[in-house]
């Protein structure tokens, strides 16, 4: 079976008007709306052949990007390998959770949280597995909402291309309920392939977090030392300080070496274009994580969740001097923008 394009399955997403839209229960009495919400995926768990009870669902070959264990996203359900010299200080702090024990034939699951045809914020790959707990969490307007309810998609990725394994939807009552009360909402889409999804509900607290911490550049990358970002929020990270990347390179502070060089830069986009020595950022788990260039500051709507990572933009940091500082703000977005997955303001503007 021929697996759809990153188009068509946006498209799937979108509409998915045949999904299930389950219960549409009332919020327990007295219980106060919050104006944004927790939305944890847990528990996925998938049927072990396709509807015709005999053929797997990906063959004994893997696709390719398939074995990736730490890559960025490229687009809904696709990602780039991080790879080259540079990798480990971007790899380092955080791997793909693993699934054992492997079975080739089966699915790699993916969980992708639709918002229209705009937004998509996903989790990391569970590589070659019918069931796997994500613990990944996605930040909800509560009145951001659609009508119709938000869409998941459980989709087994395969290289550049995915299929989906069950898509749901949920309402905003059902949210609300969740909420107020029992956090646990179960669903299926027994159509195709998916047995059980376990989300789990929480209200979420507005109040702005930040957090400060140093990096000797010698490290390269560090992991700022904060709870899990989770998908659908603002991430905004400022740097400062003095350091050099090398005994025989001029100091630079945390916008980069000037004139545009950009020899020893990690090889993967954003920062293979970035400046050389400038500040960085990257937030994500295993084969799901985003980069900013934070030359000097970065602001974006994570699309992923996932620890956070600072760092220098330099493959080979460990002969460096001096250091750089980090301060990272982290908060809910406004409406519009988590609904584009974009930021409408600048960075710096605490």
């Amino acid at each position: 079976m021929r697996s759809p394009s990153l188009l068509s399955l946006a498209v799937l997403l979108a509409a998915a008007g045949c999904a299930d839209p389950g219960p549409d229960p009332t919020t327990a009495y007295g219980f106060q709306e919050p104006p944004w919400l927790i939305l944890r995926v847990d528990g996925v768990q998938v049927s072990p052949t396709r509807s015709d009870q005999v053929s797997p669902w990906d063959g004994a070959t893997p696709e390719p990007t398939d074995d990736t264990a730490c890559g960025v996203l490229r687009a809904i359900g696709a990602v780039l390998p991080i790879e080259g010299s540079g990798a480990p200080y971007l790899c380092q702090i955080d791997t793909r959770p693993p699934t054992q024990p492997l079975e080739p034939t089966a699915p790699d699951l993916l969980v992708v949280l639709a918002v229209g045809q705009a937004a998509h914020y996903q989790s990391y790959t569970a590589r070659d597995t019918f069931q796997h707990t994500f613990g990944s969490e996605f930040l909800l307007p509560t009145n951001g909402v659609p009508s119709q309810g938000l869409t998941l998609a459980v989709l087994d990725r395969d290289g550049d291309r995915s299929e989906p394994l069950g898509v749901v939807r949920v309402t905003r009552q059902e949210l609300l309920a969740a909420a107020a009360g029992n956090p646990l909402i179960v669903r299926a889409d027994p159509r195709i392939g998916l047995q059980k999804l376990e989300l789990a509900v929480f209200p979420y607290g507005l109040a702005a977090e930040n957090v400060e911490t140093t990096l000797d550049v010698r490290s390269g990358t560090m992991p700022v030392p904060f709870r899990n970002i989770r998908a659908g929020e603002i991430v905004e990270v400022a740097a400062s300080g003095q350091y050099r990347v090398s005994s025989a390179s001029p100091w630079i502070d945390p916008r980069g070496y000037p004139g545009g060089s950009k020899t020893g830069n990690f090889v993967i986009e954003p920062f293979k274009s970035g400046p050389h020595g400038s500040a960085l950022a990257l937030v994500g788990q295993g084969d799901a994580k985003m980069g900013a260039v934070a030359a000097p500051c970065a602001r974006f709507v994570a699309p992923v969740s996932g620890p956070l990572v600072v760092g220098i933009n330099d493959a080979a940091p460990y002969d460096g001097e001096g250091s750089a500082q980090f301060q990272v703000r982290v908060t809910a977005p406004v409406q519009s923008e988590w609904l584009d997955a974009r930021t409408s303001s600048d960075c710096g503007q605490w």
